[in-house]
């Protein structure tokens, strides 16, 4: 049993009613206050709509919303992935068919039908009535030319123009405060990409010369770096991976720059210890030099109109960090990841195979909406062409080294692994990362999943060893001329790969389901919340970067995409990031013909619904909102 979860001795189905209910009554949210700092909220949920239609509301709304924003030109041409997202909508429109029509004997069937007829046709005005109000302001009031200027310098100036971009769309609520440090620091540990801050543990590298004088400046006169890194408090942002990446050049108006910034971070030590990171100093490239100097935090009160070269900076980060998820973490090492284990497992493991039962409902989806990005997204003159700071060869080539294994290849890929790896595992001296602590409740909950139902079939190692179907699946991971997965299974006397015992088969597996359920919700659905908004992470930089504390806010926003870029970011991450379908730990009723997987699946059931109210519970006291892991919120698979 973990220890972190809540207990209840008296009556544990009663708590498990208990849990269920809040969940069906409750979300979790959060908004910015007057001074722009991050609450949250419990906001109720209308008891007269039924649970059954949460993913259709979400397929309808990421839709509609869309089709009724001023995209709806690039959509209809193709622009945003109209392939991708319409393998989702039949996918839904299937089940949704199938779902009216069973006998409607239930009565909260019945008014999910009704509800359907009547919300329907009450959206579909209520935007036709936007759009138009939207239309006669345009006539009455000058807008931006959405026209690509020829250079690509903005015809703007302020943020105003990209949160116009929302007239449907909910403006999201890091608009409010992604320029402020704290929130800069928080996106490392609780934002799209929480996967490549590193401590520090013996010294900073060469290429990054900050000096203790420097980092005083910033975390105050009794710190310094040599105490920072032996209390495990100093941390680094490297992506060095980009450092000899070209830069793209479509759209051909347009001129793109892609940076390969190092960023350092620090939990403050003593009475101001908050748990939390604070930025501490950012070098734009990987050698130091006049074009690179080294920019530290600028102090308490200095001026605004002061600090945009640090705020260029931090943008740069922003730049990088966002190549990375969407190439890297994103689309290399969860769609891309999964491939060769979803055809492995089809063309190895026979129908009744008890592991090619438990992983399949994980595959679902995945080959198809890969295949349909290959087609729109990840094409010459598609959206990642279009959005993404490299060409399309660069970045087909960054998501192919996920593939292959960068950062680490898949045996070191085990969450508590990778996390002891990076440094970042330790909870006393660096309080603050929700991911890994959610992160790692639904790993403990999933092996236990996965340990409870293969010991079901294997009872030693020896079973392990004499599975011949298991062995060929391994096998065909790491061929030539299959999978080429590169650090899976175990190594053999011979210098050959297999699986020769039971507790790697359950790390292993463990590994694959966490990977297409959560750990791909971890980096999927905050495109909707954080990326739709380009200003706090652009993925392209169309100026160079800032090389002394002379930067203007005009050079500021020349760093920022024009507006027609912003819009098609907006419209591909607010799509990709809105929808959600199937829930982990849902394999539908008889899914299992063996009575035996009953008990251990209703008690992983029973897990997700505790784990669920712990990060509600976390979320209400923790610095740093964060509920990409709630388990409500993680599907079974990788289909959108």
């Amino acid at each position: 049993m973990n220890p972190s979860l809540p207990q209840n001795d008296s009556n544990p189905e009663q708590r498990l009613e208990s849990l269920e209910k809040e969940r069906k009554l409750y979300k979790w949210d959060y908004y910015p206050n007057q001074d722009g700092i991050a609450m949250i909220q419990k906001l109720p949920i209308p008891e007269e709509l039924p649970k059954e239609p949460e993913w259709f509301l979400d397929v309808i709304t990421a839709i509609l919303t869309i089709l009724s924003n001023r995209a709806i030109e690039d959509f209809a041409a193709g622009g945003l992935g109209f392939n991708l997202l319409l393998y989702g909508v039949i996918t839904r429109i299937v089940i949704l068919i199938d779902l009216i029509s069973r006998p409607l004997e239930k009565n909260s069937q019945n008014r999910l039908f009704w509800w359907l007829i009547e919300n329907l046709t009450r959206l579909i005005g209520r935007i036709l009535k936007r759009r138009q109000v939207a239309e006669n302001q345009r006539e009455t009031n000058t807008r931006i030319d959405l026209t690509p200027p020829v250079t690509p310098r903005n015809a703007v100036d302020e943020l105003e123009s990209y949160n116009n971009l929302f007239e449907i769309i909910h403006l999201p609520c890091i608009s409010y405060h992604f320029q402020e440090d704290r929130v800069f620091a928080a996106q490392r540990v609780a934002g799209p990409n929480p996967l490549v801050l590193e401590r520090v543990r013996q010294e900073l590298p060469d290429k990054f010369p900050l000096t203790n004088e420097d980092y005083r400046s910033v975390m105050g006169p009794e710190d310094s770096l040599e105490k920072a890194i032996a209390e495990k408090r100093l941390y680094i942002a490297d992506y060095e991976i980009f450092d000899t990446i070209t830069a793209g050049n479509f759209p051909p108006n347009y001129r793109k720059y892609i940076y390969a910034p190092i960023a350092l971070f620090a939990v403050a030590s003593g009475t101001d210890n908050t748990g939390c990171l604070v930025p501490v100093a950012i070098q734009c490239g990987q050698r130091p030099s006049i074009a690179y100097p080294i920019f530290t935090r600028p102090p308490a009160g200095t001026p605004r109109d002061q600090q945009w070269y640090w705020l260029m900076a931090k943008t740069i980060v922003q730049i990088a960090d966002g190549n990375y998820h969407e190439l890297i973490s994103h689309l290399g090492r969860t769609h891309l990841w999964m491939e060769p284990f979803a055809i492995a497992t089809q063309r190895q493991l026979a129908a009744n195979h008890p592991l090619g039962i438990l992983l399949r409902p994980h595959f679902e989806g995945t080959l198809l909406i890969n295949s349909a990005a290959r087609l729109s997204l990840i094409s010459n003159e598609g959206t990642v062409d279009r959005i993404l700071a490299g060409s399309i060869e660069e970045s087909v080539g960054l998501a192919a080294e996920g593939v292959r294994g960068y950062p680490f290849v898949f045996n070191d890929s085990m969450l508590p692994t990778f996390l002891a790896l990076r440094g970042v595992d330790d909870a006393e001296s660096f309080p603050d990362y929700p991911y890994r602590d959610d992160g790692l409740l639904i790993w403990h909950s999933i092996h236990q999943w996965v340990d409870d139902y293969l010991s079901l079939y294997y009872h030693s190692d020896q079973d392990v060893q004499e599975d011949a179907e298991l062995q060929g699946w391994i096998k065909a991971l790491v061929a030539v001329d299959g999978g080429r997965m590169i650090g899976v299974g175990q190594e053999t006397p011979s210098g050959g790969v297999d699986i020769h015992s039971k507790a790697y088969l359950v790390d292993a597996v463990t590994l694959i389901i966490f990977t297409s359920s959560a750990q791909h919700a971890a980096v999927n659905f905050p495109q909707a919340s954080d990326m739709s908004y380009a200003p706090n992470m652009p993925l392209a930089g169309y100026t160079d970067a800032p090389n002394s504390p002379q930067a203007t806010k005009q050079d500021y926003f020349d760093l920022l995409p024009p507006i027609p870029q912003a819009e098609l970011q907006m419209n591909t991450g607010y799509a990709l990031g809105s929808v959600y379908y199937t829930q982990l730990g849902d394999y539908g009723e008889g899914y299992f013909q063996d009575p035996l997987v009953e008990q251990p699946l209703k008690a992983f059931q029973n897990r997700l619904l505790e784990i669920e109210t712990t990060i509600n519970d976390r979320n209400e006291v923790r610095r740093t909102f964060y509920n990409f892991l709630s388990p409500s919120r993680i599907p079974q698979s990788i289909n959108i």
